[in-house]
Formats: C-alpha cells, structure tokens, sequence
C-alpha cells in the first residue's frame, strides 16, 4: 500500500488542513465575523494560506504519471471558496499553480474544480447539499481521469479507499468551519447588542463608560461633546411618548451620519447624547458641534401619524486631557451644556477647558475634514 495511504500519513493531512484553515478562520474573525462578502484583503489572506496550505499537502502525494497524482491539496482550496468566496479560491489556486509546476494536468484538472464552483456561486447558496455533490463530482471527474489515460497500473482499491477519507476530511473541515461562522456570527450580534441603545441603535451608556475608561487608562486626550434635546418634556407630553422615541431616533441616526470611524457617538442617558474624538482642537471641535446643532435643526422628522416635527439641541463642548479624571472632564461639558440652555437653547457652547487643548498634544492634531 502505497504511504500516502498510511494512517499516520492521512491523519497528518487532515489535521493540517483542519488546523490551519480553523486558525486563520479565527484570526480573520477577530474584528467582525469573516464572510465572503468581507474585506478583500481578509479574502486575500484566506486565499493565500490555503494555496500555501496545498502546495504542503503536495508532498505527500501517490504519484499516478508525472503530472498527475493524489493528494489532499485540493480540499483546502474548494474550503475557502465554500467560505471566503470566488476571491479565496482563486488566490488559493494561484498559489499553488505558481509553486507547483504551473501547467499540469493536476493544476488543469484543479482548475476545472475551482471554475465549476466558480460558476455556480456555491459561497451565495451554500447549503450542505452543494458540498455533497461537489464531493461526488469530484470523486466521479477524478477516477474517470485516471481511468482514460492508458499504459499506467491503476491500484484502484487504494485510490477508492483515498477517495472515502479524502471525502471525509472536507465534511470533517466544513461543518468544523461552518459551526465556527455560526458562533463568531452569534458572538458579535451579542456583543453589539450588549453596547447598543435599543431604540437609538447607537453605543448605550456602557459602551460609553468602556470607551471613556480606556482614554483615561492610555491617557489619550480626546473631544468632548454633550448635547441635549431642546423641550423634549413637552414633545412627550403634548405629541405622546412615541413621538418622543422618534426624536431620539433620528438624533440618534444623524449622529451615526455626522461621526467618523475613529469617533464615537452613544446615547448618554434619556435624551442626552455624547460624541467623543480623537480630535482635541478647540475650532475643529466647535464646528463639529456647531454642524451637528445645524442638521438636527435642519431635520424634518416625520411622525408616525403624518404629522411633521422639528427639534433643536443645545450642546456643551469640552476637553479630556492626560491626567485629568475623566468625570471632571464631562462634569466641564455638562456645565457648558447648561449655559447653553441659559442662554436661550439651539446653541453651542465651549468649556473654559478649550483654551488648555495645547497639554494634550503628544503630536500635531490633524484637521478633521
């Protein structure tokens, strides 16, 4: 019996190609769950560890004729474009057609795997029926390969009984994947629930604090800004607690409209929000409060009995900087929040604090677009 065939041999191929295609799985997933119609370079990374992945798988290989032989290299590559898309697969294929000797029967009959699945878009419909029959179609295009090129011995008992682990190992490596998407995929919609308001769909207070805690702790001077809902008392009083709850949905949506990626936006607490930035100068900051002030002005919301709304804020923007504690800082904006209402509401004011922006400089602030 030829080695490749080899209990130790076959448990070292599965247990690479399970191993490795699981942990890169993981890293991937760290950030957002991995998909198909993740980032490219997620994809790319995919692609390519599984190509480097087969090319391993080569080596222990049962050779039939010089460019063609058996091995498990081509179960990683179907893997990822089960699970990373079109892009994985052919990153894979690419990879391994450069460092294997490119145009080979092997690499042709590969290609034509990879291509079929290709068109049939297996990662959009992907449902174990279509590993199943890929599993077969290979099986069947292979064996039927062997068997129309003559003048080779073809020990046909070993390279059946190669088939049924080979098959085994893919289902093994699927549903170990596929129940590892399902989990990160379950494990981030609790997380986002977890730090997001409910009705706003914008970070809750907790995220809030988490955020606040970890500038305090890498002592990272940031931007302050609290603003509050002008007269929404009476909104809930006169228009009903729904009306209400469609104010703080639209603030709530333009606030996730007006912030960058690297800002953050939460609903503090009843009808008061807070954004927080990385930027800390004073004029920047100001304008950013004075553009939020302006679309929530501008905002015509529209209640779910027809009837039309418009609201205002008022805003108190202050500073966190290095070695200050971080109440102080949003006990500064609450105050400039509250001269704000004094002075007759739909305003903006600056903290005292503003002037001292210079201290927590580390690097030149850049301009916020």
């Amino acid at each position: 019996m030829p080695d490749i065939l080899s209990l130790n041999s076959l448990y070292a191929d599965i247990c690479v190609t399970y191993a490795t295609l699981s942990i890169i799985f993981f890293v991937l997933s760290r950030s957002e769950p991995f998909t198909f119609k993740g980032a490219h370079w997620k994809r790319i990374v995919f692609g390519v560890v599984a190509g480097f992945t087969a090319l391993y798988l080569r080596n222990n290989r049962l050779v039939l004729v010089d460019d063609l032989s058996f091995s498990f290299e081509m179960l990683p590559m179907i893997l990822v474009t089960f699970f990373g898309g079109w892009l994985s697969g052919l990153c894979s294929f690419i990879v391994a057609f450069l460092f294997s000797g490119m145009f080979t029967l092997n690499n042709l009959f590969i290609a034509i795997i990879l291509c079929t699945l290709f068109t049939f878009r297996v990662w959009q419909r992907r449902k174990h029926r279509e590993l199943y029959i890929t599993i077969i179609l290979v099986g069947i295009f292979r064996l039927a390969l062997v068997s129309g090129i003559h003048g080779i011995d073809v020990p046909w008992s070993e390279l059946l009984f190669y088939q049924v682990i080979a098959a085994g190992c893919m289902i093994l490596c699927y549903h170990a994947l596929n129940y590892k998407e399902m989990y990160m995929s379950k494990v981030f919609t609790i997380r986002v629930k977890a730090a997001t308001d409910e009705l706003t769909q914008i970070n809750n207070r907790a995220s809030i604090d988490y955020w606040l805690a970890q500038r305090q702790v890498q002592r990272e001077a940031c931007g302050l800004i609290l603003l509050d809902i002008d007269n929404f008392k009476h909104v809930n009083d006169t228009l009903g607690h729904l009306a209400g709850d469609r104010v703080l949905i639209e603030v709530g949506r333009l606030l996730r409209h007006l912030t960058r990626n690297d800002d953050f936006a939460g609903r503090y607490g009843g009808e008061e929000f807070l954004v927080m930035t990385s930027n800390y100068d004073p004029d920047t900051l100001l304008a950013i409060a004075e553009r939020i002030r302006k679309e929530v002005e501008d905002c015509l919301i529209i209640l779910e009995d027809g009837r039309e709304l418009k609201v205002t804020v008022s805003l108190g923007v202050s500073l966190y900087l290095p070695g200050m504690i971080i109440r102080k800082s949003l006990k500064l904006a609450d105050l400039s929040l509250y001269e704000a209402k004094r002075q007759g509401k739909n305003r903006v004011v600056g903290s005292s604090i503003l002037t001292l922006a210079a201290l927590g400089d580390k690097r030149p602030p850049s301009r916020y677009p």
